[in-house]
């Protein structure tokens, strides 16, 4: 009986050794500087371990998760604040807050950089990474694993002829993000067809006289009106939109890319006809 006890109180502190040395590899005071890092973050981390997210994670509009991120810490994303945090996982990107990050990495706080991912094989690389500087592998499959249920054969789609038009006059040709969003959802991408690569300048006229089977829009409502989302208004494209059938996917489906995309490729999905 006695030798019982004192081999469950070994086998009880073992347990609760390789708990704690388990948390101590994982960053319990994690920092994200973007909306894109957000995501990841709430999306693998418990919220205990998360120190502060950027002001974008409370945007209804762009943060897909923005009603998990009300009741967590926000950061401005400059140097000196997030210093004070005393994180040991900052997660940035190359095209925000780089005096920020050069500061950061010259105190010594670990900095993971997000990249910009386009293709499946590069977010799954670009989820692994994150997953893993968090310390949380498994979680990270699982994400992929919805997005992989969600996208359809990556041979070349024959579905609808789509347009995707942004603030601007923009649009996203090869190598982007949204041509592998439209292509998993089973459109083809005009832009692409076209030869645009990258996000490129997709001129009014000669979106009108393509004729695309569907008008793919975002980042046209919200936010302060501008000279670019007035082109929604232009009387062409006005026209153009009595008898071009018009999605608006929601911005915060598609901010950025990550394993998140699986709800652009559902919201496409399920607004086909054909």
């Amino acid at each position: 009986m006695v030798r019982s006890v004192i081999c469950g109180g070994f086998l009880s502190v073992a347990v609760s050794l390789f708990t704690v040395q388990a948390q101590a590899d994982k960053p319990q005071r994690i920092v994200s500087l973007s909306v894109c890092g957000d995501q990841y973050v709430m999306g693998l981390a418990e919220r205990s371990r998360i120190a502060a997210l950027s002001e974008d994670a409370r945007d209804p509009r762009i943060s897909l998760q923005h009603e998990k991120a009300q009741d967590l810490p926000i950061t401005r994303g400059n140097a000196e604040e997030i210093l004070l945090l005393k994180p040991d996982l900052v997660i940035a990107n190359r095209w925000r807050g780089a005096k920020t990050v050069e500061i950061l990495k010259q105190s010594g706080i670990p900095v993971l950089m997000l990249s910009l991912p386009v293709t499946l094989e590069e977010i799954e690389a670009e989820t692994r990474k994150v997953a893993g500087a968090l310390g949380e592998a498994e979680k990270g499959e699982a994400l992929l694993g919805e997005l992989k249920a969600a996208m359809s054969s990556s041979a070349q789609p024959q579905g609808p002829r789509a347009a995707y038009f942004m603030p601007g006059g923009y649009s996203a040709g090869q190598n982007t993000f949204v041509e592998t969003v439209l292509h998993s959802a089973g459109y083809r991408n005009l832009a692409s067809e076209m030869g645009l690569r990258g996000w490129s300048s997709l001129a009014l006229e000669e979106l009108v006289l393509q004729k695309p089977d569907v008008l793919i829009m975002s980042f046209f409502k919200g936010g302060k009106f501008s000279l670019s989302t007035r082109l929604r208004q232009h009387s062409a494209l006005r026209e153009m939109m009595k008898t071009t059938p018009v999605i608006d996917v929601p911005d915060k489906y598609w901010a950025c890319g990550g394993w998140f995309l699986f709800e652009a490729i559902n919201y496409l999905k399920g607004k086909r006809t054909s």
